[in-house]
C-alpha cells in the first residue's frame, strides 16, 4: 500500500501540481504616423477682368467729362479712387489723407474786355493760351503771311524777302502747314512757333486763322507770355478777314502771301492764367516696419472735351480715355485688391499705389510726387511700375514693357512671370509717361503698355474697345513680378541706360534734354539729361535752367521749342544755362533723331 501512496505522491509532485499562470505581454500600442503638415495654399495672383471692367466703366463714363484736371469731374474720380483704395485695405499715403493737392495752369481768362476789330467792325474771335497780356489795344495794319512758317529761321519760308512788310503789323496766318510738304516738323507748324516767327520779324500782334473751323483753338495748358497779343479766328470771323485781306469769302481762296490789308485793325487780349487745383491719390499696403518700398502707378486724368493734345482737331466732344488711362487705373486698383488679400508674409515689401493727376499736361503729378517724397521713404524705395494704356492687348505690338534695361533683375523676373504671353522689351526708362519722373530720380522702372491705336487722344477711345481679359493678363504678369521681387528680398540695381535719340514728334534734331514742364522759372529748367545724348555730352545737368540757345533768348518752353526749327544735326551751338546762380556757357552738338 505504501507503494501506491508513494506513486500518488510522485504523481502529485510531477504532474498533478497546480499549473502556473501564463502571462501574455500586452501588445505595444499602435502609434499612427504623425500627420504631414498641410501644404501651404498656393498664392493666388489672378486679376479679375470683371473688376477691372467696373473701374474702367466708371472712369471712362461720359459723366466724368474726360477727367480734366481741377474740375468737379476730376474730384469725382479722386473720390472713387480713394474709396477703392480703402476697400483694398490701403492706408493713407499722405499723413492722415489719401490726396496730395497741387496747382496747374490751364489756359487763360480775360481780365478786361478782349476784342478784335477791323476798322470799326468787331470780329468774332477766341483766346489762345499763349497770348501776351497787354494793358492797351494794339492798332496796326493786317498782313497775311500764309502758314507763317520760317523753317530755316528768320527770313526763310513764308517770310523770305518780306521782313520789311511784316514789321509793325498784325500778322495773320493759316493754321497747320502745307499738305504737300512732308518735311515740316511741329517745331515750325505749332501755333506758338508761328507767333514767335512773327515776333522775330517785328510783328506787333498775331491772329491764328482757321477759316473752316467752328470750334475755337483749345484754350488749355501752360499759358506762356510770348510778348504780344494774339487771338484765334474761325469760320464766324472768316469773311471779315478775307474781305480785309483780299481773299475769297468762306475760306475757299486765301489771300496772297504778303498782302497788307487796307486800313487798320485793333487787337486787345488782356488775360491772366487760370490756376486750378488737382491731386495725386495714393494709398499704402504696409509691409514690415522699415521694409523696402515699391511704387505702383497710373495716371487718372485725360483731355476733357479736347485740348491742344487732341488728335481730333476742331472737334469739341468728351474724350473719355478708356485706354488712356482708365485702363491703367483699373489695373492698379485690381492689383491693390489682390495684393491686399494676401497674408502679410506673402508681401514683405511695402507698396505705394498712386493715381497721378495732370500727366497729360507734362507728367506734372508724378513730378510733384517725386519732388515731395519724404527723404526716409525715398531711401527705402526700390522700384516703380507704371501702367499707361494697357487696355488693347492683342494688337500688333502685343505687350510692350519698357525700362527692362534699367535693372539687371528685370529680364529674368519678366521671363518667369509672363506665362505664355509674348513680350516686347525696351531698355529705355524714359518715355512719355510717369515712369520717367522716377527713373530720372534714380529708381529702376518698368512701364507696361499695350500699344498705340487710331483712337489715341480722340473721342473714340471708349470702353467698348477695351480688352478686359487682356488687361487682367497684364495685371497678372505684374503681380507675379512684384511677388517674386518682394518674397525673394530682391532690391533691383539701377542702370542708367544710354538713350537712343528718338524721332518722336518728328523733329529734325534731338538734344537729349528732359524739361521740367511744371517749373515756374524764367527759362527752361531741366529735370535731367539723357545718358549718351547731346546735352549730356555737352555737360548739361539736372537743375540747369536754359536761358539762351544760339541767338535766341529762352524764357519758356515755347521759346525752347522754336529753336528746334533752326538747329542742325552735327552743327555746334552755344547754350547758356543758369547753374547755382551763375551763367554757364556750353557748346552743344545736336544729334540727328533716330528713325524707329
Amino acid at each position: 500500500m505504501r507503494s501506491s501512496s508513494a506513486l500518488a505522491l510522485l504523481l502529485l509532485a510531477l504532474g498533478c501540481q497546480p499549473k502556473a499562470e501564463t502571462v501574455t505581454p500586452e501588445p505595444a500600442p499602435v502609434v499612427a504616423p504623425a500627420p504631414m503638415p498641410p501644404a501651404p495654399a498656393p498664392v493666388v495672383l489672378d486679376a479679375d477682368a470683371q473688376r477691372v471692367r467696373a473701374h474702367v466703366e466708371f472712369l471712362a463714363d461720359d459723366a466724368q467729362l474726360g477727367r480734366p484736371p481741377g474740375t468737379d469731374a476730376d474730384r469725382r474720380v479722386q473720390d472713387y479712387v480713394e474709396a477703392q483704395m480703402k476697400l483694398a485695405g490701403l492706408r493713407p499715403a499722405f499723413g492722415d489723407g489719401y490726396r496730395q493737392p497741387f496747382d496747374v495752369t490751364d489756359g487763360v481768362r480775360p481780365t478786361g474786355e478782349p476784342g478784335l476789330k477791323i476798322g470799326r467792325n468787331a470780329v468774332p474771335h477766341g483766346l489762345v493760351p499763349f497770348t501776351g497780356s497787354t494793358a492797351a489795344p494794339v492798332t496796326a495794319p493786317l498782313v497775311f503771311m500764309g502758314h507763317g512758317i520760317a523753317p530755316e529761321g528768320k527770313g526763310s519760308g513764308d517770310y523770305e524777302g518780306r521782313e520789311d512788310v511784316v514789321r509793325g503789323k498784325i500778322v495773320v496766318v493759316i493754321g497747320g502747314g502745307p499738305s504737300d510738304d512732308p518735311h515740316l516738323t511741329p517745331a515750325v507748324t505749332r501755333p506758338q512757333s508761328k507767333l514767335i516767327a512773327a515776333r522775330d520779324h517785328g510783328a506787333v500782334g498775331f491772329i491764328l486763322w482757321e477759316p473752316l473751323q467752328e470750334v475755337p483753338y483749345p484754350n488749355h495748358g501752360e499759358a506762356n507770355d510770348l510778348g504780344m497779343p494774339a487771338a484765334w479766328v474761325g469760320k464766324a470771323g472768316s469773311d471779315a478777314l478775307a474781305k480785309a485781306l483780299g481773299g475769297m469769302p468762306g475760306g475757299t481762296r486765301p489771300p496772297k502771301v504778303g498782302r497788307v490789308g487796307k486800313g487798320k485793325a485793333s487787337l486787345h487780349t488782356p488775360i491772366e492764367p487760370i490756376v486750378l487745383t488737382t491731386a495725386n491719390v495714393s494709398g499704402v499696403l504696409p509691409g514690415p516696419e522699415g521694409s523696402p518700398v515699391l511704387v505702383v502707378g497710373a495716371h487718372m486724368d485725360h483731355l476733357g472735351n479736347g485740348t491742344s493734345s487732341s488728335l481730333a482737331p476742331g472737334v469739341r466732344a468728351v474724350h473719355n480715355g478708356a485706354d488712356d488711362n482708365a485702363s491703367g487705373v483699373g489695373v492698379i486698383l485690381e492689383m491693390a485688391r489682390v495684393l491686399g488679400a494676401l497674408p502679410v508674409g506673402e508681401r514683405p515689401y511695402t507698396m505705394h499705389f498712386v493715381a497721378f493727376g495732370a500727366e497729360e499736361m507734362g507728367l506734372l503729378g508724378s513730378k510733384h510726387y517725386v519732388e515731395h517724397l519724404d527723404p526716409a521713404l525715398r531711401q527705402r524705395a526700390v522700384a516703380m511700375l507704371n501702367f499707361d494704356m494697357v487696355g488693347r492687348l492683342g494688337g500688333e505690338q502685343g505687350l510692350v514693357v519698357a525700362g527692362v534695361g534699367t535693372s539687371s533683375v528685370w529680364p529674368d523676373l519678366l521671363e518667369k512671370s509672363r506665362g505664355t504671353q509674348e513680350l516686347r522689351a525696351s531698355d529705355d526708362g524714359y518715355g512719355a509717361s510717369d515712369q520717367t519722373s522716377f527713373y530720372e530720380a534714380g529708381l529702376p522702372v518698368l512701364h507696361f503698355f499695350t500699344g498705340t491705336h487710331s483712337d489715341y487722344h480722340k473721342p473714340t477711345d471708349d470702353v467698348d474697345k477695351i480688352n478686359f481679359a487682356g488687361a487682367a493678363t497684364v495685371a497678372g504678369i505684374a503681380l507675379r513680378v512684384i511677388h517674386a521681387l518682394s518674397t525673394g528680398g530682391i532690391r533691383p540695381d539701377y542702370i542708367k541706360v544710354a538713350r537712343k535719340a528718338g524721332s518722336r514728334g518728328g523733329f529734325r534734331v534731338s538734344l537729349g534734354t528732359i524739361p521740367d514742364y511744371g517749373a515756374k522759372v524764367d527759362g527752361v529748367r531741366l529735370t535731367g539729361v539723357r545718358e549718351g545724348g547731346a546735352a549730356a555730352k555737352a555737360g548739361l545737368q539736372k537743375g540747369d535752367v536754359i536761358q539762351k540757345i544760339g541767338d535766341r533768348e529762352i524764357h519758356n518752353l515755347d521759346d525752347y521749342m522754336a529753336t528746334f526749327a533752326v538747329l542742325e544735326p552735327g552743327k555746334a551751338v552755344d547754350v547758356v544755362v543758369l547753374r547755382d546762380g551763375a551763367a554757364v556757357t556750353v557748346s552743344l552738338v545736336p544729334d540727328a533723331p533716330q528713325r524707329r
